[in-house]
């Protein structure tokens, strides 16, 4: 499967994304024991990105970017999440 230029930079930001909530939580702004998992935060800062690359490209949200993507993003995010941190939880 071959992703678009938006599915590539929605990738790219899945990953960035994982790596700034690991940032985060080894700096010790997100504690493990939160109310809120950070795989939660990655999840959630995914659908942000979705919305705004919608605005900026004029488009639709959820015609922008196809599942695989979608998915691919989320995994490559919780994968440099557990690298950096050890861990998702």
């Amino acid at each position: 499967m071959r992703f678009s230029r938006v599915e590539l930079l929605f990738l790219a930001a899945g990953a960035g994304l994982g790596g700034l909530v690991a940032l985060a939580a080894h700096i010790g702004w997100l504690a493990g024991s939160a109310a809120f998992p950070r795989y939660l935060f990655v999840l959630i800062g995914l659908g942000l990105i979705e919305v705004v690359f919608g605005f900026v490209t004029g488009r639709p949200p959820g015609a922008l970017v196809g599942m695989p993507a979608r998915i691919l993003a989320f995994v490559l995010g919780l994968g440099i999440l557990a690298l950096v941190t050890g861990g998702i939880a």
